[in-house]
């Protein structure tokens, strides 16, 4: 069946004018009725668009959509499911928000009362997915699938405690990394103290702490623009990783 520029618009939920222009730039090419030369949009086109729909949901600008369209049918298959694990992942995390939120409004309402545990769970859970996604695989190659999954363990349980100290320990941090990276100065007390917060830091998720560990960890730093990207936006310099991995070289023996 060949739609009309028309009929295309009105089942896709977009504008003639949209189709006309993905034609133009080649995203949705279309035929031309023999007769009277209007656009004609085949039953392989209609599937071409629902890629571009999808793309498009996902976050993809034209240019990487078109990109996405010239590889095999096997990578594109491959790309919607890495999408739709992405989708499952934040289905999951707004259902445990939801399921958190609803406990809190019927708990300040005079019903059940909320662990401190439960008040939290929610969020360490997307914590705990966000750094997997972002790290996970570079992390199982550094130190093997079972420290990591215990680290990812230990860290779900931590109390509400011990979770607040740990983030309060990652901004003292922060705030101390900034002394030493404007000063350059490694052998300062405060670089030390670095050192020592970024220790404490792990150790709430590392069961078994090691310099060669950490020694470990900041050259993953150096190798990855991902981490040297974390540490230098949350202190708001350039240098904050180099700095970091330079006081963890000097002081982690």
């Amino acid at each position: 069946m060949a739609y009309s520029i028309q009929a295309l618009a009105q089942l896709a939920g977009v504008s003639p004018r949209t189709l006309r222009y993905y034609d133009q730039i080649g995203l949705l090419p279309a035929s031309r009725n023999p007769d009277n030369g209007y656009r004609e949009y085949s039953a392989a086109a209609v599937d071409r668009l629902q890629l571009i729909r999808y793309f498009q949901a996902f976050g993809f600008s034209l240019t990487e959509i078109q990109s996405l369209l010239k590889q095999s049918a096997t990578e594109q298959t491959a790309a919607l499911t890495q999408q739709r694990a992405a989708l499952t992942t934040k289905r999951d995390h707004l259902t445990a928000l939801l399921n958190t939120l609803d406990r809190t409004l019927a708990a300040r309402k005079g019903g059940p009362q909320m662990t401190d545990s439960e008040k939290f769970a929610a969020f360490k859970r997307q914590q705990l997915t966000d750094n997997d996604r972002e790290f996970g695989e570079e992390a199982r190659q550094l130190y093997g699938q079972e420290p990591v999954n215990a680290s990812q363990q230990r860290f779900g349980k931590l109390s509400e405690t011990d979770y607040q100290a740990m983030q309060e320990t990652e901004q003292y941090l922060f705030t101390a990394l900034k002394t030493v990276a404007t000063s350059g100065d490694l052998a300062s007390p405060t670089a030390e103290e670095v050192y020592q917060l970024h220790r404490q830091w792990l150790c709430f998720t590392w069961n078994n702490y090691s310099a060669a560990a950490h020694q470990g960890l900041a050259q993953m730093y150096l190798d990855d623009d991902r981490f040297a990207s974390y540490y230098n936006d949350h202190v708001g310099l350039p240098n904050a990783a180099e700095t970091l991995v330079a006081v963890i070289q000097r002081y982690a023996k």
